[in-house]
């Protein structure tokens, strides 16, 4: 499943090409997505107590940046989208058409 990193500044202002995410074809509408942000740290605490891993876990995933992508009128948004702030927003899934329209729009 191929992936597409953007950074963080451009996933919330919603500033892609319209051409659907997750066919390639041309987009009609944006829809508002939220990238989850996945800590692995937590998971030191899971041998000591469940109670901590827990509540470190819903410290840790508290960030949930909300941007907006592309996708055509007839398709349902099915993506993963994480965050994490040295790299910036990662969506698993990406059509290869979008991810080409991604880089064409930014000069690459």
């Amino acid at each position: 499943m191929p992936s597409y990193v953007t950074r963080t500044d451009r996933f919330l202002a919603g500033d892609y090409p319209m051409v659907c995410v997750q066919t390639g074809r041309p987009a009609a509408r944006t829809v508002e997505l939220e990238a989850r942000r996945t800590s692995s740290w937590p998971w030191f605490l899971m041998p000591v107590s469940v109670l901590w891993f827990l509540v470190a876990r819903w410290v840790g995933d508290s960030d949930r940046p909300v941007g907006r992508l592309p996708f055509a009128e007839e398709v349902s948004p099915n993506l993963t989208i994480t965050y994490d702030r040295l790299i910036g927003i990662v969506i698993r899934g990406a059509h290869p058409d979008f991810v080409e329209a991604c880089r064409i729009s930014q000069g690459r």
